[in-house]
């Protein structure tokens, strides 16, 4: 929420010098300091020191070009469509209609284009500073009740090259309802608002959890990005499915074609639409593997069944693999890091009534899933109508509940055992009308004999997984039940 009392103080205190360096840039004189006073401005939101150096590259890059421009603009009296109309039509006339080919070339010198464009015309556009980091503009965003344009899809690259300009529409929105002059409200989304949500430590993690999830990625040998200094942090293409601490699996394409390292994902992926690559997520602290060569892959059966190995490869950001296939990159590369391990201890011997169900397999089940005492509640009692009251024995997770109205994403029915389709039935039928007071995701059914998980896209009727406990110990089949329900997935 827009504070305004906090805004004047910082336009009586700190924002003055930010304002006055982007009013006397961007409107009167540009110098070779504005390139420094944005590389130091960027630096406070993006770990990359690539970025910040490309985008102190490209402000140089102008600097030279404003000497002797002609001007992109032929008219100082545009309106927003007019301009944005011409932006289109001209970059789309310089690559041949190739809409592709177009926002390439905007989205490489996209901090050289809108700073000009801003220099031009103020009133209708804005600098662009966070390629790479639309997580953090979506976080100001979220934070101040700006209500952001949806991101185009993937492949829409004219789509993507015009979302420029609607951000620039929904900002300069802004700037008018908070009486803002153009130089304030650059001052605002550089300056002030990554400092008001946390700068770096608003997305990147350094107390990492443990490795969940797994995923290849691929680079040359002779990428930029790619420094092995324990301490870098870099953005790279990966699945937006990634989550903080998840295992990045480096693979060097040709002229080596081998696993080379992993990294650990210090932020949780996201979409970024002036990203070319489009998917996102920062990576840090590289361990080297002895190398695994694609040839030596082809040779293992685990990964001769691999699509992504078939293809030679091909289209490997952000592929998903199995923890049997990560525990074996790790034991084909003589690694030490930890591997993926998701057996549960059961003693079905010791199993002689619900209660232990309940306490020797379906709590270090929830416990397995990333789970603690405060995200489930057993005997949860609700109020059912005016006057009546539910009590749902089991477990219920993540719930929400309030007068008149309750939730949660997963209820758990405890059986001791159901050794035939009729009890299974039962049970489930049980279980679905307690899902449905709760408006759950998912319902599962619990016994010595195994689980069965439903979901409420078909009432809760098939079962789309259904494993004993000892199919559980197989670390594929376990994370097949994690990417369901475990806690950083409902």
């Amino acid at each position: 929420m827009f504070n305004n009392y906090i805004w004047q103080l910082y336009l009586n205190g700190p924002g003055k010098e930010a304002i006055k360096i982007f009013k006397e840039n961007l409107q009167n004189t540009y110098t070779d300091n504005y390139k420094d006073f944005i590389y130091k401005l960027h630096k406070e939101y993006c770990p990359s020191e690539v970025i910040s150096k490309d985008i102190q590259f490209q402000l140089d890059e102008l600097l030279i070009d404003l000497n002797e421009y002609i001007r992109f603009f032929m008219s100082e009296s545009y309106n927003f469509k007019e301009a944005s109309k011409y932006i289109q039509q001209t970059f789309l006339r310089d690559f041949n209609n190739n809409g592709k080919k177009a926002f390439e070339h905007f989205s490489y010198w996209m901090e050289y284009y809108t700073t000009y464009f801003s220099i031009e015309l103020p009133e209708l556009f804005i600098p662009y500073y966070f390629k790479c980091n639309f997580n953090v503009l979506e976080t100001i965003a979220n934070e101040f009740d700006i209500k952001l344009p949806k991101i185009p899809a993937k492949k829409d690259y004219i789509g993507r090259l015009a979302y420029y300009l609607s951000i620039c529409e929904t900002f300069q929105d802004f700037r008018i309802n908070h009486n803002m002059n153009p130089y304030e409200l650059y001052a605002f989304i550089y300056d002030f608002a990554p400092k008001y949500i946390g700068d770096i430590n608003s997305f990147i993690v350094n107390d990492i959890p443990n490795t969940n999830s797994a995923y290849f990625i691929g680079s040359s040998k002779d990428d930029i990005f790619l420094s092995k200094e324990d301490d870098i942090i870099i953005p790279w293409q990966c699945n937006p499915d990634t989550e903080v601490g998840d295992a990045i699996v480096m693979y060097l394409t040709s002229q080596v074609s081998a696993i080379d390292s992993i990294w650990r994902s210090v932020s949780v992926g996201f979409n970024d639409p002036f990203f070319y690559y489009y998917r996102c997520t920062y990576i840090s602290r590289p361990i080297n593997l002895d190398r695994i060569p694609l040839k030596k892959l082809k040779e293992e059966d685990i990964f001769t069944k691999l699509p992504i190995v078939r293809k030679n490869m091909q289209g490997i950001n952000g592929v998903e693999l199995s923890p049997s296939s990560y525990n074996r990159i790790l034991d084909l590369s003589n690694s030490t890091l930890k591997r993926f391990q998701f057996e549960i201890n059961n003693n079905y011997a010791e199993i002689s009534n619900e209660k232990d169900v309940e306490k020797k397999l379906i709590l270090p089940l929830l416990k397995k899933l990333g789970y603690t005492e405060e995200d489930y509640i057993k005997q949860l009692y609700i109020r059912v109508g005016n006057n009546n009251h539910l009590l749902i024995p089991d477990f219920v997770v993540n719930p929400e509940i309030s007068l008149g109205h309750q939730k949660a994403d997963l209820i758990d029915e405890a059986k001791y055992s159901i050794y035939t389709k009729k009890l299974l039935e039962k049970s489930k039928t049980q279980a679905r009308g307690y899902a449905k007071i709760l408006n759950t995701k998912y319902s599962m059914v619990a016994s010595r004999e195994g689980i069965w998980l439903t979901t409420v896209t078909d009432d809760y009727s098939d079962n789309i997984i259904q494993f004993s406990w000892d199919q559980l110990k197989n670390e594929d089949n376990f994370f097949k039940l994690y990417k369901h329900i475990g806690k950083n997935k409902l």
